[in-house]
């Protein structure tokens, strides 16, 4: 590296980020129970259980946990296998899909700033279905009569090759059976076995990623998931992702190591009237869909409407991801106090007390939440779309909505037992990156084309992603400023999307041209929906070259063409 993040003042005890309203998710459970399919060869010893209580019958309750790998002397080595699995989540039968491993949410990641996350990724996802390289009508779908062209009809709308020889259109759902990783958040390198997601694995093909993660990376929540251009959409909206935790100087902090610690992997899994979650159609008729669906369930951990317990007065650290597709998750709890520390993976200054937990894809948010009194308390989500947003933080109404998009209780907590007396800290080790010189400043819009009311694609700048086009590139060691613009949709002025670049986290100056009292560092931002709406960020580009991505984290919206390739050059 360049130079260390520590330089940067990435964790000083001081100055930093704040709040717009956070989020939960909908539903906690340890990972789903997959009752057919392969299982993954090469699976660690040191593989153990997350989610304990520090204190007698708290925390943890009836909510499933998650499968976690430990990294042993500064490695963490694993293989990780998508396969096809049935799993069984709590609906009326199990669900099929594709899996990691079989499981629902994958394996979590335990690691440790410094070590080397090696991953052998081995794709044993069938071969191409049909129709998953047959080509779209001249690349334009008649999604005109179906509202949502990334959601369902009638909801409103080393081992790899380069994607550019793909002979499918770009702005299109193809060869979903291939697969890459992803490392959510993390500032590590995209060069080499690094995090590439111009890289293709194959059914049956394995690949070995080799992650180096900066000896003083922030620790927090990230995650992992697929990245392959064409196939995004479908492996997350089945269930492929998994919570990577990085332990740094936040686990030190007394108040919060004394906290029973309590990790919640938020999926929205999309399903037929057969629980299984259908394939995409890349030509689809006025009627249909790109991503048909009859329901959402909204699964914590792999398990639905789970209990959680707690003693009136204890102070319980959730750990929360939104790994849904796209969906936009808002969290509230009548008898629960929500004391946010770090937004992606980055750490406030202090604790912020919140009336609200609002995520929207892909957002991580660590809170650490007390109980008030005793009694059964219910956790309420409202999950909501791109196209019919209805929550905090996004304009739109609730009215209309479709039964998956309703509030709904997602989680109980009983509150019982001998009451105790439980801190919070005062102050935490911020996330404070200072920004260097701006070097450049830059507009992004953030398009819908249409031609009249039919849907062609989605873009940047008018432009859907194509690796053929050169890169936007920006030098290492400078620093950039720029503006996220909500470009105009002819039918739906109304269309949120979601911002997210690799590699480097940002940090927000600006919400619709106004000064932010506190600026907020994110590596994921909600773009809200209405036309014209934008955000301004800083960022700086540091460490490493490389290509990478910025794209809508609506990732239907990205598989349709939303994303753009960046270059850091010497």
């Amino acid at each position: 590296m360049t130079e260390q993040w520590s330089r940067r003042r990435v964790l000083t005890w001081g100055a930093a980020l704040a709040g717009v309203p956070l989020l939960m998710a909908c539903s906690p459970a340890p990972s789903g129970t997959a009752t057919s399919g392969s299982t993954a060869a090469g699976t660690p010893e040191n593989v153990t259980p997350s989610g304990s209580s520090s204190l007698p019958g708290s925390a943890a309750g009836s909510v499933r946990d998650t499968a976690v790998r430990r990294s042993e002397n500064g490695v963490l080595q694993t293989t990780l296998t998508p396969q096809p699995a049935q799993v069984d989540i709590g609906a009326a039968r199990p669900i099929t899909t594709w899996a990691y491993d079989g499981l629902l949410p994958g394996p979590t990641w335990e690691i440790g700033p410094g070590d080397l996350l090696r991953v052998e990724l081995v794709n044993d996802l069938p071969a191409e279905p049909p129709g998953a390289t047959a080509s779209a009508s001249a690349g334009v779908a008649s999604s005109a009569t179906s509202p949502d062209p990334s959601g369902a009809a009638g909801m409103d709308e080393h081992g790899g090759h380069d994607v550019s020889a793909d002979p499918m259109p770009m702005d299109r759902p193809h060869q979903w059976t291939t697969t890459n990783l992803h490392y959510h958040g993390m500032h590590v390198s995209p060069e080499g076995n690094g995090d590439d997601v111009f890289l293709t694995v194959e059914p049956g093909q394995r690949y070995q990623y080799e992650i180096e993660v900066p000896a003083d990376h922030p620790g927090g929540l990230y995650w992992y998931h697929p990245h392959r251009h064409g196939g995004v959409a479908q492996q997350i909206r089945g269930g492929m992702a998994g919570a990577i935790i990085v332990r740094g100087a936040i686990d030190e902090v007394p108040e919060i190591a004394a906290a029973a610690e309590q990790l919640m992997v938020v999926q929205a899994i999309e399903v037929d009237d057969t629980f299984t979650v259908p394939q995409p159609i890349p030509d689809p008729s006025s009627t249909e869909a790109f991503f048909p669906r009859n329901q959402i369930l909204y699964p914590i951990n792999g398990g639905l409407s789970p209990t959680l317990t707690m003693r009136p007065g204890e102070v319980v650290r959730w750990r929360i991801l939104n790994a849904a597709e796209g969906k936009f998750i808002n969290l509230v709890a009548d008898g629960l106090e929500f004391h946010v520390i770090a937004w992606d993976g980055l750490n406030l200054a202090e604790p912020e007390l919140v009336p609200n937990l609002f995520l929207s894809a892909g957002n991580r948010v660590e809170v650490l939440v007390r109980a008030i009194a005793p009694g059964t308390v219910q956790l309420q989500c409202t999950p909501s779309s791109s196209q019919k947003p209805g929550t905090q933080g996004v304009p739109g109404s609730t009215e209309g909505l479709p039964p998956e998009l309703v509030t709904r209780p997602i989680a109980t907590i009983e509150v019982a037992g001998d009451p105790v007396s439980m801190a919070l800290p005062t102050e935490l080790p911020a996330f404070d990156q200072e920004i260097r010189p701006i070097a450049r400043t830059r507009e992004v819009t953030y398009s819908v084309e249409r031609d009249g009311t039919q849907f062609q694609d989605f873009g940047i700048d008018g432009q859907q992603f194509t690796d053929q086009l050169p890169p936007y590139q920006v030098k290492l060691g400078t620093a950039e400023e720029w503006t996220v613009i909500n470009g105009v949709d002819e039918k739906l002025p109304q269309h949120a999307h979601v911002f997210h670049i690799h590699v480097n986290p940002f940090k927000i100056t600006k919400i619709n041209g106004q000064l932010l009292d506190k600026p907020l560092w994110r590596d994921t931002f909600i773009l809200t929906g209405n036309t014209g709406d934008s955000f301004t960020f800083q960022t700086n580009f540091l460490d490493f070259t490389g290509k990478f991505v910025d794209h809508c984290h609506i990732v239907s919206h990205e598989d349709l063409g939303m994303m753009e390739t960046i270059e850091v050059v010497r």
